[in-house]
């Protein structure tokens, strides 16, 4: 015979709630943490996907004046949600966690690919980027476009590294 148990649902105590009360300043430094990842990511994702194909339509002087003013407003902003993340990831490891050896493999792996994803665009930046203005400043179409497809490339390495981190960052306690 089978006996039918009273089955009672309890839920986390408030310390083991994963929506307890935390430090203001750890909201504060995750939402700020999220908003780079955002504005980093989306936008490479946006100029991949949405700006690329429709510039392709343009000719190459437009085109390539079009690519020169998004690139100019664009990586400044690469610049500042470079540093916000580390600011914030480095202060979120360090000051919530008190360091990296409390955190799961997840963090140090989005630490490691943040690092490189930061040297290919500083890479870009410096490289590529420069040699684009160059030749815009002296009207070489044929070299803007092979910077330009230089750039397209980092860019496209960093996308699938960024979504990769993203997917770390959103499964990672699940998965690693």
């Amino acid at each position: 015979m089978y006996r039918v148990h009273r089955i009672q649902i309890i839920g986390p105590s408030n310390s083991e709630s994963p929506h307890r009360t935390r430090n203001k300043n750890m909201d504060i430094a995750i939402t700020l943490h999220l908003l780079a990842t955002i504005v980093w990511i989306g936008g490479m994702w946006f100029a991949h996907f949405a700006l690329r194909p429709a510039a392709a339509t343009l000719e190459a002087p437009q085109r390539l004046a079009l690519w020169a003013g998004v690139f100019r407003r664009f990586f400044l902003w690469v610049w500042v949600a470079i540093a916000v993340l580390f600011v914030t990831g480095f202060w979120i490891v360090l000051v919530e966690f008190q360091g990296f050896a409390n955190v799961k493999l997840y963090v140090h792996l989005m630490l490691g690919v943040a690092t490189v994803m930061t040297a290919l665009f500083v890479y870009l930046f410096f490289v590529p980027y420069r040699n684009f203005r160059l030749a815009m400043s002296s009207n070489n179409t044929a070299q803007a476009a092979a910077a330009l497809g230089r750039i397209r490339t980092v860019v496209s390495v960093n996308l699938v590294l960024g979504l990769f981190t993203t997917i770390a960052a959103a499964a990672g306690a699940y998965w690693f």
